[in-house]
C-alpha cells in the first residue's frame, strides 16, 4: 500500500511539472509569436494602392469643407501631398473628432489626421509620424476683457467653450479649475456665446484660434497673447506596431520639409511656419493646477 500511495503521488507530482512547463512553454511561444509577427503595415497600403486616412472635417484651418464643399485643410493637404510622394491614393473618411482614435485602433483608418499632439498617453496605444507642427495653446476672450487674464492661471473659475472634452485643451481647462461646456455645433456657436457672456473663453491651439477670430470677423473678439499653455508637437497618428507605414510617412514628410512644402502649407492654412520648436519659457504645462 505504501509503495503504491508514493507511486499515485510521483505520477501527480510529474504531471503537474509537465502541465507547468507545457503552460509555460505556450506563454513563451505564443511570445515569441508576437515578437516575430510581419509588419505589412505599408506593404498592405502599397499593395491595395490606398492609404485611408479619417478626419473631422470640421477643424479648420486643418480640415474642413470650403465654399465648394470639398474637404480641404493644413492636414487635408500635407496628407494629399505624402501619398502623391509615396505613389499611392489617399481616401478621406470624415467621422466625429472622438471617434478617430478609436477608428484607428479597430482598423477602420491606416491614419489619424486631425491635429493630434503627441503625448505619452496617447503613446502607449498609438505609434506617431514625425512631428510637422509645433505650437501651443491659447483663448479667444472679448476684447473689451484684454488684460483679465494675465496668464493661463486666471481662467481657473472662468466658464471655457470647448470643441470636445476629450481634447488635450479639455483636460488642462479641467486642471486649471474652469467651468467647461463641449460644443457639437461647431466654432461659430462657441464665439457667439462669448459674445453674449455665455461663455469666457474658447480654448484651443494658437494659430488656429487666429484663423478662426480672422475668419469670423467680428471686433468683439481677439486672441489672448497673455494665456500661453499646453506646448505641443502635433503629428499623423497609426496604430502601435505599425512600424513600417509609419516610417515610411516619415520618410516622405522629410522630402517635403526639405522642398519647403511643409512650410509654404503652413503658411497657406494657418498664417505662420509651424514646422519650428516655440519657445517654451512662457508657456505653462498641461499638468498645471
Amino acid at each position: 500500500m505504501i509503495n503504491k500511495k508514493l507511486g499515485l503521488t510521483s505520477l501527480l507530482t510529474v504531471g503537474l511539472l509537465l502541465t507547468a512547463c507545457t503552460t509555460s512553454d505556450n506563454k513563451e511561444t505564443e511570445k515569441v509569436s508576437e515578437d516575430t509577427k510581419e509588419d505589412t503595415s505599408w506593404s498592405s497600403v502599397e499593395e491595395e494602392g490606398v492609404l485611408t486616412v479619417g478626419t473631422s472635417g470640421t477643424y479648420a484651418p486643418i480640415t474642413f469643407l470650403n465654399e465648394e464643399n470639398e474637404l480641404t485643410g493644413f492636414e487635408v493637404e500635407l496628407v494629399r501631398e505624402l501619398g502623391e510622394e509615396l505613389g499611392v491614393e489617399v481616401e478621406f473618411e470624415t467621422m466625429q473628432f472622438d471617434g478617430l482614435l478609436p477608428a484607428l485602433r479597430n482598423g477602420q483608418i491606416d491614419v489619424a489626421a486631425n491635429d493630434f499632439a503627441i503625448t505619452e498617453e496617447r503613446k502607449e496605444i498609438f505609434d506617431f509620424v514625425d512631428s510637422h507642427k509645433y505650437s501651443y495653446g491659447s483663448a479667444i476672450i472679448r476684447t473689451e476683457d484684454d488684460g483679465k487674464f494675465e496668464s493661463a492661471y486666471d481662467l481657473k473659475g472662468a466658464k471655457i467653450g470647448l470643441g470636445s472634452l476629450t481634447s488635450n485643451y479639455a483636460t488642462f481647462a479641467e486642471n486649471i479649475g474652469g467651468e467647461t461646456t463641449a460644443y457639437d455645433a461647431g466654432v461659430d456657436t462657441i464665439l457667439r456665446d462669448i459674445l453674449n457672456g455665455n461663455q469666457d473663453a474658447y480654448l484651443n491651439d494658437r494659430l488656429v484660434l487666429q484663423r478662426n477670430v480672422e475668419e469670423f470677423g467680428d471686433d468683439g473678439l481677439m486672441v489672448d497673447e497673455d494665456v500661453k499653455y499646453h506646448s505641443s508637437e502635433s503629428a499623423l497618428a497609426v496604430l502601435k506596431g505599425n512600424t513600417e507605414l509609419r516610417d515610411k510617412l516619415s520618410e516622405a514628410l522629410a522630402t517635403l520639409k526639405d522642398e519647403g512644402r511643409v512650410s509654404e502649407l503652413s503658411e497657406e492654412f494657418l498664417g505662420a511656419d509651424s514646422t519650428q520648436p516655440v519657445d517654451q519659457s512662457e508657456v505653462v504645462s498641461l499638468e498645471a493646477e
